[in-house]
């Protein structure tokens, strides 16, 4: 099954972190322009892309209070506001090319399974026990961790709050 996971700047002249997940094997990719995203999701075919970033413009969403508690900003924080603006046009995009899109948090899912770590790239450690190698900066962690999410989607392993995938609390 094929995952992609992006961890989406709020602005294209910033890196974008961009994993590629098929099965086991990882191609992880720092990118910048919302054209360099969709050609590289065009390419791999994903069955899901999740995207870490906002895919709304609520700003009094319930998802935002309860992620709070594992580091989640609010929309109302004008960086956040212009990151849900992008986020949204890269949604809706994938979805009118037929693409199943999630919103996630990596963040969460990382303290939510345990090995969350403020350096990001410690984290690797959590995938390279199951033999995924991937990520060479902190926006392709976080893209990684964001197809993990996604995979866990697919095996229908998670929550849904508020539109947002997170675990399962006990996996």
């Amino acid at each position: 099954m094929k995952i992609a996971g992006i961890d989406l700047a709020a602005k294209e002249k910033n890196p974008t972190g961009i994993a590629l997940m098929d099965g086991r094997r990882v191609k992880c990719l720092t990118l910048y322009t919302n054209l360099q995203i969709f050609s590289q999701i065009i390419e791999f075919q994903p069955s899901i892309v999740a995207i870490d970033a906002p895919l709304t413009l609520n700003v009094k969403r319930y998802a935002d209070k309860y992620l709070r508690k594992y580091g989640a900003m609010s929309l109302k924080i004008p960086s956040m506001m212009e990151l849900a603006r992008r986020g949204l046009e890269v949604k809706e995009y994938l979805e009118g090319k037929g693409y199943k899109v999630i919103e996630v948090f990596p963040t969460a899912t990382a303290k939510i399974l345990g090995f969350y770590s403020k350096d990001k790239m410690d984290m690797l450690s959590y995938f390279q026990e199951f033999g995924i190698e991937g990520g060479k900066n902190k926006h392709e962690v976080d893209a990684l961790i964001a197809a993990y999410t996604g995979w866990l989607y697919a095996l229908d392993k998670y929550r849904k709050i508020d539109g947002v995938v997170i675990p399962e609390e006990n996996l």
